[in-house]
């Protein structure tokens, strides 16, 4: 049952790649990733249901099924910090990055969403293409981070690395609700705030 799972999601990969190609995908730009050699450009797409493929992987999938689908995916990764203060492990391959927990993929960093913003972009075209951004945060080593919904079913966010107005770094993590409620969390003291100035 596992590998006829694991063999439908490869065909719908190949579909929605597929049919990105034939409509004409956003190539692979400037970024905070390496640019892979022309032979493995990294190929982002969207499958019709809300769920994004980054070289037919996906949030959400089991590293062994990955590896049983992409031969050359490593073995091993590196641990790392998210400026969320979580702890990943990331295993770069084919131009992404892929952050791991308890063996399944829980965010993934690409050149370009399938929408084109990527690195150099302007949070105003982020903004135009997917809506307000539903939280904004700063981390300890000084990045500053703006999450806008990327499919509301999947719990899927995008999370733009920013200076200025324009993207650094572009991810897509499993984790809209978290970032909704650290966005409430954060307004609440400060609407208390507001209302204990206002009343003296």
């Amino acid at each position: 049952m596992q590998q006829f799972l694991a063999l439908l999601g490869a065909l719908g990969t190949v579909l929605a790649l597929i049919s990105q190609l034939l409509a004409g995908s956003p190539s692979s730009g400037a970024g905070g990733f390496p640019v892979p050699p022309p032979s493995s450009q990294v190929i982002v797409v969207t499958d019709g249901l809300g769920d994004v493929h980054v070289n037919g992987i996906t949030v959400g999938q089991p590293v062994d099924q990955i590896r049983v689908l992409h031969e050359g995916f490593p073995e091993d990764g590196t641990v790392v910090f998210l400026e969320t203060g979580d702890t990943r492990v990331r295993y770069d391959f084919e131009g992404a990055e892929y952050y791991v927990a308890d063996g399944v993929v829980t965010r993934i960093g690409m050149p370009h969403t399938p929408e084109g913003i990527r690195g150099g972009s302007g949070l105003a075209e982020a903004t135009a293409r997917y809506g307000r951004p539903v939280h904004g945060y700063s981390s300890s080593n000084g990045g500053r981070y703006a999450v806008y919904v990327a499919e509301e079913q999947l719990n899927l966010a995008w999370i733009f690395e920013y200076s200025g107005r324009s993207v650094r770094k572009v991810y897509l993590d499993h984790s809209l609700d978290r970032m909704r409620r650290d966005a409430a969390a954060v307004v609440r003291p400060m609407l208390g705030h507001r209302s204990t100035g206002s009343s003296s």
